[in-house]
Order: C-alpha cells, then structure tokens, then sequence
C-alpha cells in the first residue's frame, strides 16, 4: 500500500523511519486535550471564521487549512485529495503556507455530514458476561447527524434523560458506498477512524422507552422470550426503543481528527480509555470485542447501506477501572464537568 502520509517527518521535523523502513516511536503527553498518541496523518474539521474549514494536524498546538471545502469532498477525491493534503502538510512545515493555532479552534465533527452514524451495541466480552444468552451477531442502533458534535463542545443532557452514560469507543469512516461488503476485504472501505463517545441516557432508556406489556400466553411468539429466561407464569413481553437515548442531539461527540486508515495496521489492537474529571474509568481494548471491526462493518453493510463519509462506532470500552469497577455504567455524566475519551494511534476527544 501507499506509505503513510506522515512518514518523511514526524511532529517535530525529524525523521520518524529508520534505515530499513521501521517506524522509530515517539512517546507523547496523555492529556493534553487533542493529543496524538500515534504518527498516522490526521484530519479534521473546524469553523474558521465563521466558515467550515478542513485541517491536516501539523502537531498538537497547529494544523493547516486545506484547499476543500469539506471533509466529505476530501474523502470523494479519494488519493488526489490525500497527495493534495500531504502536500499542504510538507509545505507548511517548509514554512511556505501559513499555521492555525489549534488551542481554541471551534471543532465541527470531522465529517459533518455523515449521512449517519451507526453503533454496534454490547460488543464487549466484558459487558456480556452476564448475558442469558450469548449475542449471535451484532446488535446496531442508529444516531442521527444531529446527534453529533465536536471535540470541546458540551453534551446537552436534559432532566428527563436522567442517568447517563459514556461509552467510549473508536469509529470507523467510510471512504466509498458499500452494501453487502466481505468481511476479508471491507476494511479496504475505510478512509480512516476516528474516536466517539456513544453517551446513553439509561435513565430515559427505561424509564420511559422501555414497555412491559403481559401478553396473553395465546398471543405470545416463541422470538419474543428467545433471548431472556422465562420464570413460571411470566408473560411479559420487553420492548425498548433508542432514540431519546441514544440518539439526542450533542449525544455523538467525536474527533477531534480521522486517522488515515493506511496508518491503522490492525485496528482490533487499540487501547481505549475514558476518563471524568481526569479519574480513569474504563482500561480497555478492541482485543475484547466480541466480534472484529470487520465483521461489525461487513455485518453493518448488509442491513443498511453505508455511505462515503459515514461512521461506524465498532464498540464500547467495557472493563472498569480501581476507581470505577463498574466501568462505563456505573458512571453518570450528570456528575462530571469532562468527560474524555482516548484510542491509541487516533486522539483524545474531550467534551
């Protein structure tokens, strides 16, 4: 494949390869606020000037403004775009195009206009322990464009949505419209991953969304009781609906920037981490999900039709934390003034 787009010269202007081509590593501060915690070539998106404008990361204070108009007409030009954006790059380090201090830059989602965004639920061995019966396949919900929102800005949590979550978790962006995708080769479908909180108001989810209805055992279909035991005499029928949980809007914060795909070698190897008030409650890995990020992307595909520019959130960091044993939910953003979420290799989203 094509070398990744940063591999001349890594944030400090040195060179980051050695002789015989491998990477030589470099260690970074943990929290900063959009700190890169890898050497992938990084894009995203802010309102400069009162304009939408796209932006290659030069280091962690200052990136450059690119020649397009949106995150999604880069991921359409396909590899002219990523030459154009290299080139941006090599220039404005040359010092022959000009910087963008990066410290209070007003971040967009860094496609603005994913057509949606898709979320696979409870696709963490550590969250499943429990399960009556073991998930077969993954579980998707769906949040709106709305939903989304940039790195720094606030997550808009109502009264009536009562206990919330974070869920912290990398995504994928798509680069082309796929359907039906292989699992062996859909990863080639990817423009990059970027980092997402999926928060869920539980207290909405069954405080409100969520039916109890005691069916009469004739009106009862075997589907209906499959997935949970059936104590004597129960009747009842579970059903819970997602939307005001999930799907709220400032309920998909992510970014700050995409990490190239070319520079993501095995994307079921990412450390996750999340954090309130700088308290740690959740060490976890895509190494724990229950199924591969291709199978969740190839799985996606099948049922809905995935756009260019799209975001699949592969799944949630699960397992707790000395401070938090119960990981992410056990833990209620009503309580906390920052919430972070960190992936190896991409960024830190604060919110």
């Amino acid at each position: 494949g094509r070398p990744g787009l940063r591999d001349r010269i890594d944030r400090r202007g040195v060179c980051n390869r050695r002789p015989d081509g491998r990477r030589i590593g470099h260690l970074f501060a943990a929290h900063t606020a959009i700190t890169d915690t890898g050497n992938g070539m990084k894009l995203g998106s802010l309102r400069l000037n009162g304009k939408e404008t796209v932006v290659a990361r030069l280091d962690d204070t200052t990136g450059v403004a690119l020649e397009v108009a949106t995150m999604l007409e880069l991921i359409g030009a396909g590899q002219r775009g990523l030459d154009a954006a290299a080139s941006a790059i090599d220039r404005a380090v040359a010092g022959s195009l000009p910087t963008i201090e990066l410290a209070n830059a007003d971040w967009l989602p860094p496609n603005p206009r994913a057509t949606k965004v898709v979320g696979c639920a409870l696709n963490n061995e550590n969250v499943n322990t429990t399960a009556h019966r073991a998930v077969a396949s993954p579980i998707f919900f769906m949040k709106a464009r709305s939903a989304m929102t940039g790195h720094g800005k606030p997550i808009r949590i109502r009264a009536r949505h009562g206990f919330t979550v974070p869920e912290p978790e990398p995504a994928v962006v798509l680069r082309d419209t796929i359907r039906d995708a292989n699992e062996d080769t859909v990863l080639d479908h990817g423009f990059g991953y970027t980092v997402i909180n999926d928060c869920t108001a539980n207290g909405i989810k069954f405080g409100e969304d969520a039916v109890a209805l005691n069916q009469e055992p004739s009106r009862i279909h075997e589907h209906q009781m499959a997935w949970r035991h059936r104590f004597a005499d129960d009747n009842y029928v579970f059903v819970i609906f997602n939307a005001r949980s999930k799907s709220a809007d400032s309920f998909a914060p992510m970014g700050p920037w995409i990490t190239t795909a070319d520079e993501m070698p095995d994307p079921d190897q990412l450390r996750i981490r999340g954090y309130v008030d700088g308290v740690n409650y959740t060490d976890d890995s895509t190494s724990s999900y229950l199924f591969s990020v291709a199978r969740v992307i190839a799985e996606a595909s099948a049922w809905f039709t995935l756009e260019a520019g799209d975001c699949v959130a592969t799944g949630t960091g699960g397992r707790g934390t000395d401070a938090f044993p119960g990981g992410p939910p056990s833990v209620d953003l009503r309580q906390y003034a920052v919430t972070d979420v960190e992936v190896s290799g991409l960024c830190r989203l604060s919110n």
